[in-house]
C-alpha cells in the first residue's frame, strides 16, 4: 500500500508544479501591465520567475503572501482579460486538487499502517 501512496505523488506533483506556472504567468502580467500593483503588493517574485528589481526577502515574503491571497480573492486587474480569468481559477483549482490529494494521501498512509 505505501507504494501506491508513492506512486500517487508523482501527479501531484505535476499538479504543484502546474501550479506555480499558473502564479508566475499571474505575477508577470501584473509586473508587466500593472506596475503599480505590483509595487503595492510588495513586488513578488514568482516561483520560477523572478523580475529584476525583484529584493531578496521582501519579495519572498510578498510572493508567499500574494500565492495565498490570490486563492480567495482575484486580484483587480484579472477581471480585465477573460485569459487572467481561466490562468486564476486554473491556479484555485490546481491548488485544491494538489491539498485534496496530499491530505488524502496522508490518511491512507496513516490507515495502512
Amino acid at each position: 500500500m505505501p507504494y501506491l501512496i508513492g506512486l500517487a505523488l508523482i501527479p501531484l506533483i505535476a499538479v504543484l508544479l502546474y501550479s506555480f506556472v499558473l502564479f508566475d504567468r499571474l505575477v508577470r502580467f501584473e509586473y508587466e501591465q500593472h506596475r503599480a500593483s505590483w509595487d503595492a503588493d510588495g513586488r513578488p517574485h514568482g516561483f520560477f520567475w523572478r523580475p529584476q528589481e525583484a529584493s531578496h526577502f521582501g519579495s519572498a515574503l510578498a510572493c508567499a503572501r500574494a500565492s495565498i491571497y490570490w486563492l480567495f480573492r482575484s486580484p483587480p486587474w484579472v477581471s480585465e482579460s477573460a485569459n487572467l480569468t481561466v490562468i486564476w481559477h486554473r491556479l484555485r483549482f490546481a491548488v485544491l486538487v494538489w491539498n485534496v490529494g496530499i491530505v488524502a494521501c496522508a490518511a491512507l498512509f496513516v490507515i495502512s499502517l
